[in-house]
């Protein structure tokens, strides 16, 4: 009698019966293939989900394949062969947003290569069968700050933490369920646009457009013509009607509910800023920013006291970079999943030797210049071959040369270690540099110099003597050359 066939055995079949949701990505993080429990869990279909990337961004709520892939990107670790875990926020297609565990078991070929790994979803709850992540610790804590967020305020974009930053939030927040008109005040680079159209997108008229007009970029005629002019208004309004683009500015005349933006709101002429006064009826929001000084700017007469006391019924203030030091990784983790989000690209975080030198820089260009130097460090990391760039992160190398460069040799690696000093010579070589300063400074004059360093001459003399130094001649009747001042020297 023949012996039974047994069916070969297939993993996928296996795990196609589990209870758990899993996953496989291969070498190049794409989804290949999800169970039963995983589409039950996310809401969305298998044939949806295969061949998306995980990008290391999110989540969003946009619903996109792409967006739900990127809830189970995997830490470095687990790209670099190590089993690892890390916390994640996933959207189901209903719109509840779930904390789970991901628990990720790569696999590698006989040259050591990755060749995939198995993810498994678990409760957040569940104890851990694998380490956890440190790499992914910083992410982990944006998405925990987004959550709470977007529990408490409705927004998810203006990140930060600590007492001034809740008080702009509820300043948002008051100000996206009215009408009024809002002022935001705060250096060049500290998100004052971003805080504008979060008031907008939050308020009644999130489904009308915000329109910008600059007043330090444009000239004055061009001002009064997108402000004030009727018949660019009705054509606008008829090109409105017959496009489904919004146009590309707008003017006082703009449906209700609209907003405008009004940049730099001190640079707007006089004459004009009476006309916009006498405009503020609350039909079109008006929210302005600047950063100067509103109050010397009354006081100064720069600005009219009608458009001061009818925008400064609700004053914002957004703090610059440097009294924000504490959110700055945070800060830099967004921008950088911003930027995985616009290019599908899976960087995932900062090296520890990348940390200190953000930390340390003084950022006098704020929230822009991080911006900047945070694409600027994705690109250069993206430009590195496809074996290093998988699931990458930031290292100090990526990182522009000017912020680098900011810290001098600081942050270059030492040589060799350096020896120690026994404390009495140590002392003695920083007691002759200071009188070498000195006398220098007075130009080999002994009394001057004994007077910059607070001892008498006769000790001065004896300390030359016993630290070996020359003794050079004093100018003739002890005068002193006048010092250069700064200024020219």
């Amino acid at each position: 009698m023949a012996a039974p066939r047994v069916p070969a055995f297939k993993p996928d079949q296996l795990w196609q019966q589990a209870r758990e949701p899993m996953f496989w990505l291969d070498q190049a993080l794409r989804v290949t293939w999800v169970n039963r429990a995983w589409e039950g869990l996310t809401g969305h279909s298998a044939e949806s989900l295969v061949g998306q990337t995980c990008a290391a961004y999110g989540p969003t709520e946009s619903g996109e394949p792409a967006d739900v892939a990127a809830s189970f990107v995997p830490p470095p670790e687990a790209v670099a062969g190590q089993p690892s875990g890390s916390l994640t926020v996933i959207l189901h297609a209903s719109g509840e947003r779930l904390w789970r565990r991901v628990e990720f078991w790569p696999f590698r070929d006989h040259s050591g290569a990755l060749i995939g790994m198995l993810g498994q979803v678990r409760e957040a709850s569940t104890p851990p069968s694998v380490p956890d992540s440190p790499s992914h610790q910083l992410r982990v804590r944006l998405m925990e700050l987004r959550e709470r967020l977007h529990q408490a305020f409705r927004c998810e974009s203006l990140i930060g933490t600590g007492p001034a930053h809740r008080r702009l939030l509820e300043q948002v927040r008051l100000a996206a369920a009215s009408t009024t008109a809002v002022l935001i005040v705060g250096e060049p680079g500290t998100g004052k646009r971003l805080v504008a159209r979060t008031i907008h997108h939050l308020g009644s008229g999130r489904h009308h457009p915000l329109v910008p007009i600059d007043c330090e970029a444009l000239p004055a005629e061009v001002i009064e013509r997108e402000l004030f002019d009727s018949r660019l208004q009705a054509e606008r309004s008829d090109d409105a009607r017959n496009s489904s683009q919004e146009p590309s500015r707008g003017c006082l005349s703009l449906a209700e509910g609209s907003s405008l933006l009004i940049g730099d709101i001190l640079a707007l002429p006089r004459d004009l800023q009476a006309r916009l006064a006498e405009s503020l009826d609350g039909r079109v929001r008006l929210i302005a920013t600047t950063a100067g000084d509103p109050e010397a700017a009354l006081r100064q007469e720069q600005i009219r006291p009608e458009l001061y006391y009818g925008l400064s019924v609700l004053v914002i203030r957004t703090l610059p970079l440097r009294e924000r030091r504490h959110d700055l990784l945070l800060l830099a983790q967004s921008l950088l999943e911003r930027a995985n989000q616009r290019t599908g690209s899976t960087c995932g975080g900062f090296t520890p030797r990348a940390v200190p030198v953000l930390q340390a820089y003084d950022w006098p260009g704020n929230l822009s210049e991080l911006a900047r130097v945070i694409d600027a460090a994705h690109d250069h990391l993206r430009s590195q071959p496809q074996a290093e760039k998988a699931m990458s992160l930031i290292d100090m190398d990526d990182l522009p040369a000017s912020i680098r460069g900011h810290l001098g040799a600081a942050y270059l690696p030492p040589t060799a270690s350096p020896s120690i000093k026994p404390l009495d010579e140590l002392l003695t070589e920083i007691e002759r540099r200071l009188i070498e300063t000195a006398l220098s400074r007075a130009r080999q004059n002994k009394s001057r110099a004994a007077e910059f360093l607070g001892i008498s001459r006769p000790r001065l003399y004896r300390r030359i003597k016993e630290l070996n130094l020359p003794e050079d001649s004093e100018p003739e009747n002890g005068a002193v050359p006048a010092a250069s001042s700064p200024a020219t020297s």
